[in-house]
C-alpha cells in the first residue's frame, strides 16, 4: 500500500465519520445511544491534569481500549501510540518499549510510581499482566528533569486498577469473573476480581492465570519457545482517614514459567546461540505505599509521596547441562513531590518540587556460587528537582525546570564510584486561538552506566572474557521539540471530543554505551574463540522524527489516527543507526449501535520497509495488517455482561517487525467474556 493511498484512506474514514456525525440524530435513531465518554487524568508530567489540558507529548491507553483489544502482552498495550514500538522479539516476557528509537535502560519504567530498574541482557524488563492495569501513559522524549537517570527516550507509567476505578461512582461492592481464549497458542485466560468500599476504606483483589503453547506465523510455522504459564495477582486498599488525606497500599505479584532461549530475541531453532535453552521461572513482586495530602484551603501544600519496593528474580536451568543461574535485583525507593501555587505580581506560578531516592542491589549466582557475568553490586541514587509553570499572560505559559542527581555505586572486589549529574528543561506554550496551542521545548536527559555495564566479568563464550570498565561516562541527550496541539468539544454533538497533536523533534545523544566484542582465534590447539568483551562509550547519535496523533470520540463512534516517521544517524562513524523503527501509520475506527450495546470496529496498520540500517544489519520488508473487533453488552444493564470478540492479522500475513529477529504471529481469533456482580 502506497503512502498516497493511505493518506486517501485516512481522509475517507474521517469524512465518513464526520458525515455520520452530521447526519446521526441520537434522539431520533433507535440504533444509536449516547455512550459516556471518560475523562482521562494524566499524571506522568508530575502535574496531574485532564488529557485535554496536557500539551506535553504524552500518549495514553485506557482500560476500555485494552479490554476491546483483549490485551495480553506489551505489544497489545502499546498499539496506536505514535513514536512507540516494541523491541525484544515475539516472546511476551522479553518485549520492551522502544520510544523514539531508544529502548532498554534508556527508557524509565514505573508501576504505581515504583521504578522498575531490572535490566539483564535479552531478558525483558516488564513483568505484569495487562488485565491488572487501569491506564498506561507514555511520555515521549528526554525527561530526566522529572525522572532522573534512564529517561533518554522517555517514560512509561503503568497504573493498576483500584476499587474506585473498578466499581464506578454508584456501586459500593461487586466483582467480576473473566474468561478468554485466543487461537494463537490456544491461549486461555481466567481472572477473578472483587472490590468493596465503605465511608473511609476501599479494597480490591484480583487473581488471574494465563496459559499458552507455542505461536505460529502466517505460514503456519511454529515460533519456538513462545509458550507461557502466567499467574498474577493484585491486592490494593485505600484509606481516607480524613478529608484531603488518602493512603493507598498496593501489593502486586507475577510469575511466569516457560522454556526460552537465554537470548529471548533469538529464533530458537537450535543453532548458534539459540542452542542454549533454559527452563526459566520469572518472579516479580512490587509493593507501594502512597500517601496523598490535598488540603482544600492550602496553596502551599499538595503532597504526593510513594514508598516502594520491587523484587525481580529469574531462576534458569539449562535443559542440556542442568546448570542453574539465578539473577536478582531488589529496589527500595521513595518518590515525593509537593505542588505550590502562588503569584508574583501578574504572573501565576504552579511549582512542583520533588525528591527521588532509591537503592538497587543486584546479585547473580551460578550453581550456588557468585556469577561475575551478573556481579554482586549496589547503587544508591538521590535526586532533587523543581519545575515552575509560569502563566505569563492569558496566552503564554513558560515552564523551566532543573534537577540534580547524586550516585554511589560499588561491587564486590571493586572500589566505590560516586558521580553527579544536572538536568534541565524549558518549555513554552502559546495559545494561537482558543483550542489551538503551539508548543516549543528543550529537555535534557542522561543514563548513568548500569551496574552490569561497570562491573561485568567472567566468561562470555569460549575463552572470550568480560572485562569491567569503571571509567564509563553517562549517556546524555539533548532534545529540541516543536508541537501543535488542538482540543475541541461539541463539534457535531454536545459531548464529542477532538484532540490532535503534531510533533517534530531532534534528539542529540552523546557517549552511547555499547558492548564491544573482540574475538581472537588461537594459533595452536583447539579452535576455541578467545578475546575480550567490554562496554565502552563509542558513538554520538542524532535522532529525528515527526509524530501525528488524532483522537475523535463521539457518543456514537470514534476514530484514531497514529503516525510516526523516525530517522537515526551515527554522528561518529557516519551512516544510519540500528534499532530505528520503520515509518508507520495506523487507522482505527468503530461505531456504537443497538443503543450502545454493540460496538463494531477495525484497524489498519502499515509499516514501511526499513532499509536505513548499518551495512551489517538486517533490513525489513513493508507490511499491512488488518484487525477487526466487536464488543457486545447484552441485557438491560450494559455493565453487567460483556463479550469481546476480535481477529488480529485478519489476512494471516507473514511478517517480521524490524526490531525483531523472528516473525510475529499469524491470524489470531480471540474471545473474552466478563460478568460483573
Amino acid at each position: 500500500m502506497t503512502r498516497q493511498r493511505l493518506c486517501m484512506l485516512t481522509a475517507a474514514i474521517a469524512a465518513a465519520l464526520s458525515g455520520t456525525a452530521h447526519g446521526a440524530d441520537p434522539a431520533g435513531d433507535p440504533l444509536y445511544a449516547s455512550v459516556t465518554l471518560p475523562t482521562l487524568l494524566i499524571e506522568s508530567t508530575r502535574m496531574p491534569a485532564p488529557v485535554e489540558q496536557v500539551n506535553a507529548p504524552v500518549a495514553v491507553r485506557d482500560r476500555e481500549s485494552m479490554d476491546r483489544d483483549q490485551a495480553a502482552n506489551l505489544a497489545d498495550i502499546m498499539r496506536m501510540l505514535p513514536g512507540v514500538d516494541i523491541g525484544g522479539g515475539t516472546r511476551a516476557i522479553a518485549m520492551e518499549p522502544v520510544i523514539r528509537g531508544l529502548s532498554g535502560e534508556r527508557v524509565v519504567i514505573r508501576v504505581d510510581n515504583a521504578r522498575q530498574n531490572f535490566g539483564a541482557g535479552h531478558k525483558g524488563r516488564i513483568f505484569l499482566d495487562p488485565l491488572l492495569l487501569e491506564q498506561v501513559e507514555v511520555l515521549r522524549g528526554p525527561a530526566s528533569t522529572l525522572y532522573g537517570s534512564g529517561a533518554l527516550g522517555g517514560v512509561v507509567n503503568f497504573r493498576t486498577q483500584d476499587a474506585d476505578s473498578f466499581l464506578g461512582p454508584d456501586v459500593d461492592a461487586g466483582g467480576r469473573v473473566s474468561a478468554g481464549y485466543q487461537s494463537q497458542g490456544d491461549q486461555s485466560l481466567f481472572s477473578a476480581t472483587a472490590a468493596g468500599r465503605g465511608e473511609r476504606l476501599s479494597l480490591l483483589a484480583n487473581v488471574l492465570k494465563r496459559e499458552q503453547s507455542d505461536l505460529q506465523d502466517g505460514n503456519g510455522d511454529t515460533i519456538l519457545y513462545t509458550s507461557d504459564e502466567i499467574v498474577s495477582g493484585l491486592l490494593k486498599g485505600t484509606l481516607t482517614p480524613a478529608p484531603g488525606h488518602r493512603l493507598t497500599l498496593s501489593l502486586q505479584a507475577f510469575r511466569d514459567d516457560h522454556e526460552i532461549p537465554s537470548n529471548a530475541n533469538s529464533t530458537g531453532t537450535g543453532t548458534g546461540s539459540t542452542a542454549i535453552i533454559v527452563d526459566r521461572r520469572t518472579d516479580n513482586r512490587t509493593q507501594t505505599l502512597r500517601y496523598q495530602l490535598h488540603p482544600d484551603d492550602s496553596r502551599w501544600l499538595d503532597l504526593d509521596a510513594t514508598l516502594y519496593g520491587n523484587q525481580v528474580e529469574l531462576d534458569e536451568t539449562r535443559t542440556d547441562t542442568g546448570r542453574n543461574d539465578v539473577t536478582q535485583l531488589n529496589t527500595l525507593g521513595l518518590d515525593l513531590t509537593n505542588t505550590l501555587r502562588f503569584e508574583t505580581g501578574p504572573v501565576d506560578h504552579l511549582v512542583v518540587v520533588g525528591l527521588e531516592h532509591y537503592r538497587d542491589r543486584q546479585k547473580g549466582e551460578r550453581d550456588g556460587e557468585r556469577r561475575p557475568m551478573y556481579p554482586d553490586a549496589r547503587q544508591t541514587v538521590t535526586g532533587i528537582f523543581l519545575v515552575d509553570r509560569l502563566l505569563i499572560t492569558d496566552r503564554l505559559e513558560i515552564a523551566p525546570g532543573l534537577r540534580y542527581d547524586h550516585f554511589s555505586k560499588d561491587a564486590d572486589d571493586h572500589d566505590r564510584l560516586t558521580e553527579s549529574e544536572w538536568s534541565g528543561q524549558i518549555s513554552a506554550i502559546y495559545t494561537l486561538t482558543p483550542g489551538w496551542e503551539l508548543f516549543a521545548g528543550y529537555s535534557e536527559a542522561f543514563r548513568a552506566p548500569s551496574l552490569t555495564n561497570l562491573y561485568v566479568g567472567g566468561i562470555h563464550f569460549g575463552n572470550n572474557r568480560f572485562e569491567p570498565n569503571p571509567d564509563l561516562r553517562p549517556e546524555k541527550a539533548r532534545n529540541k521539540e516543536l508541537g501543535l496541539t488542538h482540543h475541541a468539544r461539541g463539534l457535531f454533538h454536545p459531548e464529542d471530543r477532538l484532540r490532535a497533536r503534531l510533533s517534530v523533534y531532534q534528539n542529540d545523544v552523546e557517549d552511547f554505551i555499547d558492548q564491544i566484542v573482540e574475538t581472537e582465534m588461537p594459533a595452536f590447539g583447539p579452535p576455541i574463540p578467545g578475546g575480550r568483551t567490554y562496554f565502552e562509550n563509542v558513538n554520538d547519535a542524532r535522532l529525528r522524527g515527526q509524530e501525528l496523533e488524532i483522537h475523535y470520540t463521539h457518543p456514537d463512534h470514534f476514530i484514531t489516527v497514529s503516525a510516526a516517521r523516525q530517522r537515526g544517524d551515527n554522528r561518529t562513524e557516519g551512516g544510519p543507526l540500528s534499532g530505528i523503527p520503520a515509518d508507520n501509520l495506523a487507522l482505527e475506527g468503530g461505531v456504537h449501535v443497538m443503543q450502545g450495546r454493540l460496538t463494531l470496529g477495525g484497524r489498519v496498520t502499515h509499516a514501511w520497509s526499513q532499509d536505513r540500517v548499518p551495512d551489517d544489519a538486517d533490513t525489513a520488508d513493508s507490511y499491512t495488517l488488518t484487525d477487526v473487533f466487536l464488543t457486545l453488552r447484552p441485557g438491560a444493564d450494559r455493565d453487567r455482561m460483556r463479550v469481546d470478540f476480535g481477529i488480529d492479522n485478519l489476512t494471516d500475513k507473514t511478517y517480521r517487525p524490524h526490531l525483531s529477529s523472528m516473525n510475529d504471529p499469524g491470524r489470531n481469533v480471540k474471545i473474552q467474556a466478563s460478568y460483573r456482580f
